[in-house]
């Protein structure tokens, strides 16, 4: 199996970046390095704080929706078709409530995510 780095162009005028021949590029940032877990802002999730293989380990689907009712709708949808029942006294959760910015729902293997940027205005 041949690893896309041996097919990587060292660009010698920038050491942040790495340049690949299928035109991939990775940026390189040494301050990331310096940080002791990752952070995804956007979603209100971190490594430290929750176990993202653990709760995203065995998705298989990930569905794009528009604003975060229809993301919710859709999870519902897919929880019937699925037959998956949640226990009795709970609901989906938005894993990505206390982000505010994004929906995202998780019904077995498939992630149910908003593509719709919440304003701060519309909580």
């Amino acid at each position: 199996m041949t690893s896309s780095r041996t097919n990587s162009v060292h660009n010698s005028v920038d050491e942040d970046r790495d340049e690949y021949f299928d035109t991939t590029v990775r940026l390189r940032n040494p301050n990331l390095e310096l940080l002791d877990q990752d952070i995804l802002y956007h979603l209100g999730l971190g490594s430290e704080s929750h176990d993202l293989v653990e709760m995203f380990g065995d998705i298989k689907f990930v569905c794009m929706a528009g604003t975060p009712k229809r993301c919710e709708t859709f999870s519902h949808y897919i929880m019937k078709e699925l037959g998956h029942k949640l226990p009795t006294g709970t609901r989906l959760q938005d894993i990505c409530e206390y982000s505010y910015r994004y929906s995202m729902y998780k019904v077995g293997p498939v992630l149910s995510v908003s593509g719709y940027i919440r304003s701060e205005m519309s909580n």
